[in-house]
């Protein structure tokens, strides 16, 4: 896409709605990391195969994004947990530190450095479904606060 004085309008209205970008960004760049995970082989050998995992992951993410669109703002600070985890176990991968949490384990692994262009891609979705979490619950407060009033 080429950024015109056209389509400029277009992004500027796009960014003043929270959940429609985070929404929009979940989806678009959470397949595009999902597809990078696999094709640069960032997935253990043992789940390469597991083309399937492709398919459940992507179908949750359009849900997901469906959902955060429809301005489901609980969803998005929920999400952000995982995605914020997420981004740092790529970043790990990148460096050549693989972290597990169950039972915790440090190992080391050989870089991988695609892994950090899957951590900035989930960077920025981390700030989207934050904007969208911080937007929806500012709403939120100002509804309760509105009803108080009455």
């Amino acid at each position: 896409m080429v950024i015109s004085a056209g389509n400029l309008g277009e992004l500027k209205e796009l960014w003043r709605h929270p959940h429609r970008t985070a929404a929009l960004s979940y989806a678009g760049l959470g397949v595009l990391v999902i597809l990078i995970t696999f094709a640069a082989g960032l997935v253990p050998a043992s789940r390469r195969s597991a083309i399937w995992e492709l398919a459940i992951g992507a179908i949750f993410v359009v849900i997901f994004a469906a959902l955060i669109y429809r301005g489901w703002w609980p969803l998005s600070a929920l999400l952000l947990f995982s995605n914020a985890w997420r981004t740092m176990t790529y970043f790990n991968d990148g460096l050549g530190w693989h972290v597990e949490l169950l039972p915790f384990s440090v190992t080391r692994i050989e870089p991988k450095p695609i892994a950090f262009v899957n951590a900035a891609l989930m960077a920025v979705i981390v700030v989207m479904l934050a904007r969208s979490a911080w937007a929806g619950l500012a709403a939120w407060r100002r509804g309760k606060r509105e009803l108080k009033e009455l």
